[in-house]
């Protein structure tokens, strides 16, 4: 099955992932599955080693033969309940598969010695350890190239024990056919197995990298969409809201507040002598003193109030929920903070000062232009009248 990447390429032959970090992360994601799996396989292999101990004792009896093979039994078995023991403990050496390569070799050893000990059932321990071969490729979990390790060492000893016996040229012959067709069986069948669960962990990782930059993606065109809001409804060079942002807010407070029974005012001020703030430091000075005044005005007045660029040097203030003469107390501090709190500018403190005028919104000024008329006088009295100060219209 092809992928997009070369780094999930599977090895024809032995079914493993051709980049060794892919397999040392397939053995890894798979080492909780096969580690259950093997532990399994153990218990039954064990038992069933002490179960088939029943047919040597019916055949040898309290024999010395018996206790050879019962020895064998034994041992093994131990090995295999000991395995099972550790495996929860260190699921890592059935992902390896170098241990329980190395117990089924130990095995096959000690499964040998029944083919001396009953030579009246020496053919059948031949199919037998077919037998075994093939549930060993098929059902004990392991790397495929470590399986035909185990499964080469079976047939070699087998092959050795069959010629130890006198046996001749044909039948060893016919014994190693016999045997290499388990041993196809299962190196075809685990390593069809191998590829599709390598496969699949391709399409894993691949559907979750998907996933990722989806996510990504997602975040992005959020942020995107955030940025595209912000931009729309905001001053760039303030961070104020602009006058679409700020028109928009004020028909919304000034409904809620008619509905609460509440009032809400709204304010301009003018920064005195900006022109020549300009002049004498240029357009970055004038720049960071609108910065300033628009930190401070938005760090001065409440969560629920609205600050808004009107233009130039000129900035808008609703304050909801607020009557004229707090409105004119708001404003009074706000004009004193502002004040009391220079710019910094070429390195110098520099006081800025602002005329402001406020009114609450009547009720038949459903737009905020009505309302900016009659501030936008009293602004004008302010400048006329010394500018640095509040009035209130």
């Amino acid at each position: 099955m092809p992928f997009s990447s070369e780094r999930y390429r599977i090895s024809s032959l032995w079914a493993e992932f051709a980049d060794p970090a892919v397999e040392k992360a397939f053995l890894t994601h798979m080492q909780p599955m096969w580690a259950r799996n093997l532990r399994v396989a153990v218990f039954v292999w064990a038992g069933l080693l002490l179960a088939f101990g029943l047919l040597d004792l019916q055949a040898l009896g309290w024999s010395r033969d018996f206790f050879i093979l019962a020895a064998c039994r034994i041992v093994q078995s131990a090995l295999l309940f000991g395995f099972a023991w550790v495996l929860p403990r260190r699921p890592h050496l059935a992902a390896s598969g170098y241990a329980v390569t190395a117990l089924e070799i130990i095995g096959f050893f000690l499964f040998m010695p029944i083919y001396f000990l009953r030579p009246d059932i020496a053919t059948l321990t031949i199919v037998v350890l077919g037998v075994m071969v093939l549930t060993m490729m098929l059902f004990v979990p392991n790397r495929l190239k470590l399986n035909m390790v185990a499964a080469t060492v079976a047939v070699i000893l087998a092959l050795t024990c069959i010629a130890l016996k006198g046996r001749g040229a044909e039948i060893v012959i016919g014994a190693a056919i016999f045997l290499s067709l388990p041993v196809a069986t299962g190196f075809f069948g685990t390593q069809q197995l191998a590829k599709v669960q390598r496969q699949q962990f391709a399409m894993f990782n691949e559907a979750r990298a998907a996933n990722r930059e989806l996510r990504k993606e997602m975040e992005r065109r959020k942020l995107l969409e955030e940025e595209l809001k912000r931009q729309a409804t905001t001053d760039p060079l303030t961070g104020l809201f602009n006058r679409r942002q700020y028109e928009m807010l004020f028909r919304r407070e000034r409904e809620r507040c008619r509905r609460q029974g509440t009032g809400i005012c709204v304010a301009m001020a003018d920064l005195d002598h900006f022109k020549a703030l300009n002049d004498e430091f240029g357009h970055d000075a004038g720049d960071a003193a609108l910065r300033h005044v628009a930190g401070l005005f938005t760090a001065k007045l409440r969560e629920g109030d609205v600050v808004g660029r009107f233009g130039g040097e000129e900035f808008i203030i609703l304050l909801p929920d607020t009557d004229a003469p707090e409105a004119e107390r708001v404003i009074e501090r706000l004009r004193g903070a502002l004040e009391a709190n220079p710019v910094m500018i070429e390195g110098q403190p520099r006081t800025l000062t602002a005329t402001f005028s406020v009114s609450a919104v009547r009720a038949g000024e459903r737009d905020i232009v009505d309302t900016l008329r009659r501030v936008d006088a009293g602004l004008y009295q302010g400048k006329h009248a010394g500018r640095n100060q509040v009035i209130a219209v």
